[in-house]
């Protein structure tokens, strides 16, 4: 089903994490949840300071062989007439923004993850991976749009 930009912009600013899925050098599907923010039509997912088992992350070198992702924000409950269920279909590549930029970036970060206030967390220049879209759709068991529209606003407090 459509759901209409200014909807997707508003669930895609409050929704606290997503689920990222990239393609495997080797072909196989790789999902993992993200932290993001958005501006304009991209969102923006820090390479950050969490402990890593050490050299590039999975997802970096599967955007490096292939930029092809999809993006999925959900929602679960035992409550089946409140499933829904949205994904972005694009592309993905890693990039480090000018300073202006880059500044707009943590800032927005800082403000929808208090997490990224303990220092080291978030590098002061982190890459990005900068996602972008070109096809959107999503499901709900009840009406879409209103139930998007309950989502965007109960995921500001989440």
């Amino acid at each position: 089903m459509h759901v209409p930009d200014p909807l997707l912009h508003q669930l895609l600013d409050s929704w606290p994490v997503a689920h990222l899925t990239s393609i495997t050098p080797a072909g196989r599907p790789h999902v993992v949840p993200i932290v993001y923010c958005r501006d304009g039509d991209s969102l923006y997912s820090p390479i950050d300071g969490k402990t890593k088992r050490g050299g590039p992350l999975q997802r970096e070198a599967n955007i490096n062989a292939n930029p092809t992702v999809a993006l999925l924000l959900d929602h679960y409950d035992r409550d089946w007439e409140l499933l829904w269920w949205v994904r972005l279909d694009g592309e993905a590549t890693l990039c480090q923004p000018a300073r202006d930029h880059a500044a707009m970036l943590r800032s927005s970060l800082l403000d929808r993850y208090q997490q990224y206030r303990k220092p080291g967390l978030l590098p002061a220049e982190p890459i990005y991976l900068r996602i972008t879209w070109r096809q959107v759709s999503g499901w709900a068991q009840q009406d879409l749009h209103a139930t998007l529209q309950r989502a965007a606003l109960s995921g500001v407090t989440r």
